[in-house]
């Protein structure tokens, strides 16, 4: 099963065209913006490195969330135009269960994944060690500021992924550190095929937000000011 996967909504683009296991062709790099601008074009190019067109995919994966609300809809637009365009089912992955599979121990041990919110506070979902969601974590995460940990009780044993886990560590909470901060393309691709090997399109094809936007309409209203 090949599937076209991308990831826009964190500090880097990851795009990947994965066959089964097995990466046949992918590109991760860091960046801050520019993530709309530079998406279509890499998956352009990473299908051209597979020597694979859109068409020979079954199937088109994007994240869904948490993460920048702009990268969230620019890689849900680019993916909705993409399935529509080849007529292939679109797969919405959580970031925190592509990241849990990027740990390479998904279904083996405890995972802690630990999102920067860029807002002085992260976005922490817990599996344990069969790869459910642990008990008492809400399927759509945890939204807590940096120094109001004191009182979660964390999985037994559990290792902590994400760019949030220095935050995470930096107040002594007994996570063992897996060292991976970014999420490549590959894992949601992973996620993926589990969601349609067990016969469902994974989450809704739009975005998870565990925060509301930080933009506020202007005082005026918006009116032109007369100089």
């Amino acid at each position: 099963m090949i599937i076209l996967a991308f990831d826009t909504a964190g500090p880097a683009l990851s795009v990947a065209v994965v066959d089964g296991r097995r990466v046949l062709s992918g590109l991760h790099c860091p960046l801050v913006r520019g993530h709309a601008e530079l998406l279509l074009p890499a998956v352009a190019g990473v299908l051209q490195a597979a020597k694979l067109r859109l068409q020979d995919c079954a199937a088109i994966a994007t994240t869904v969330g948490p993460g920048s609300f702009t990268g969230l809809r620019t890689g849900l637009a680019a993916a909705q135009g993409l399935s529509l365009g080849a007529d292939k089912p679109l797969v919405g992955v959580s970031r925190f269960e592509a990241f849990a599979e990027a740990s390479g121990e998904f279904g083996q041990a405890a995972i802690v994944v630990a999102m920067d919110s860029k807002a002085r506070s992260l976005y922490v979902q817990a599996f344990g060690p069969d790869g459910t969601i642990a008990d008492g974590w809400p399927a759509e995460g945890l939204n807590r500021a940096a120094d109001g940990f004191g009182d979660i009780r964390w999985p037994q044993n559990a290792q902590v992924i994400g760019n949030g886990a220095p935050a995470l560590l930096a107040h002594d909470i007994p996570l063992l550190d897996t060292g991976r901060r970014q999420l490549p393309a590959a894992a949601v691709a992973a996620c993926a095929r589990l969601a349609l090997a067990a016969g469902h399109k994974g989450l809704p094809a739009q975005p998870l937000y565990l925060a509301p936007p930080r933009a506020i309409a202007p005082k005026d209203g918006g009116r032109l000011r007369a100089r």
